[in-house]
C-alpha cells in the first residue's frame, strides 16, 4: 500500500501535502458559546493530525457571529480570535499536517439560533423561510452583501495571520453562498439574482476579496454542490443548480483565483 498514490504528495499552486488524504470538515461542538475556542478542539484536531492524514479542514467556521449553524463552533470574526486558531494550527503542524479553515456563514439555514439571534433574522439571497428548521430569515441589501464579503475576506486574513495554510469557503449544502447560487433558493431581481452568473455574483466577489486581502499566495479552495438539491433535506422544495450549471460556477471560481475545488457527495 505505501507505493498506492494516496501516500504520494499532493502539490497546488501554493501548497504541498505530504499525501492526499484529508479529513473533511466534519461537526465540531467543542468551542465555547461566545465563539471562544478551547482545548477540547485542539485535542480533537491533534488525533487527525496525529493519525497521518496529510490535510485537515477545519469544521464550520463562521465569519460572523450571526452565521453561526449551532453554538459551540469557535469562529473568526474578530481579530481576538486568532491566537487560539495559531495554537489549533501549531500543533496540527507538529505531525507535519497542514491546517484549512473553512470560511463559513450560515444565512438562513440555521440548525439552532443562538442568543445572539433572538431578534436577528437570518441573512440570506431571499426573504423565504427555510422550510426545513423554519427560522425567519430576509434578502440581504446591497450595503449588507458588501459587508458580509468583507467579513469574508478578513476571515481570510486572520487564519493567515494564525499561521495557517489556507483557507475552504463553504459553497454548498444549502449554506448562505449557496443560497446565492442557487436557482431553487435566490429568487433576488438585483444584479445578485436571476441568471447563473449574476448568482455566482457574491461567491466571485469573496474570491476577488479575499485575494485582495491575502495576496495570490494563500491558499484558497471553495467547497461546491456538484448536483444541488437546496438544502438537500426537504424533497419537494424546488431543486437548484444543475450538474452543468456547477462546472460553470467552477471554471469561473478558477478563473477568479481558487487552487482548488472540494465537490462533496449530495448529503455531505
Amino acid at each position: 500500500m505505501e507505493k498506492d498514490i494516496i501516500f504520494e504528495p499532493l502539490e497546488f499552486r501554493n501548497l504541498t501535502l505530504k499525501n492526499r488524504i484529508f479529513r473533511s470538515n466534519i461537526s465540531g461542538r467543542f468551542d465555547n458559546y461566545d465563539g471562544s475556542g478551547n482545548q477540547a478542539r485542539i485535542n480533537w484536531e491533534e488525533k487527525f493530525a496525529r493519525g497521518g492524514v496529510g490535510a485537515i479542514v477545519s469544521s464550520f467556521t463562521p465569519v460572523q457571529i450571526r452565521g453561526r449553524i449551532l453554538p459551540n463552533y469557535a469562529t473568526i470574526d474578530r481579530d481576538d480570535r486568532i491566537p487560539f486558531w495559531r495554537k489549533v494550527g501549531e500543533k496540527v503542524h507538529e505531525y507535519d499536517c497542514k491546517f484549512l479553515m473553512q470560511l463559513s456563514h450560515s444565512g438562513r439555514q440555521r440548525d439552532v439560533g443562538g442568543v445572539e439571534n433572538l431578534y436577528n433574522k437570518g441573512l440570506s439571497s431571499t426573504s423565504e423561510t427555510e422550510s426545513f428548521h423554519g427560522l425567519e430569515c430576509q434578502a440581504m441589501t446591497r450595503k449588507e452583501i458588501k459587508e458580509m464579503i468583507q467579513a469574508f475576506a478578513d476571515g481570510a486574513r486572520r487564519a493567515r495571520e494564525a499561521g495557517l495554510d489556507g483557507v475552504e469557503l463553504h459553497s454548498a449544502n444549502g449554506y448562505l453562498i449557496t443560497q446565492f447560487l442557487s436557482s431553487g433558493i435566490n429568487d433576488r431581481k438585483d444584479e445578485y439574482g436571476g441568471s447563473l452568473e449574476n448568482r455566482a455574483r457574491f461567491l466571485l466577489e469573496i474570491i476577488q476579496a479575499i485575494r485582495k486581502e491575502v495576496g495570490n499566495d494563500f491558499h484558497l479552495q471553495a467547497k461546491i454542490s456538484a448536483v444541488e438539491y437546496n438544502d438537500a433535506v426537504i424533497p419537494w422544495d424546488k431543486p437548484g443548480n444543475t450538474l452543468e450549471d456547477s462546472i460553470q460556477i467552477c471554471k469561473w471560481v478558477e478563473e477568479a483565483g481558487a487552487d482548488a475545488l472540494h465537490v462533496p457527495n449530495p448529503l455531505d
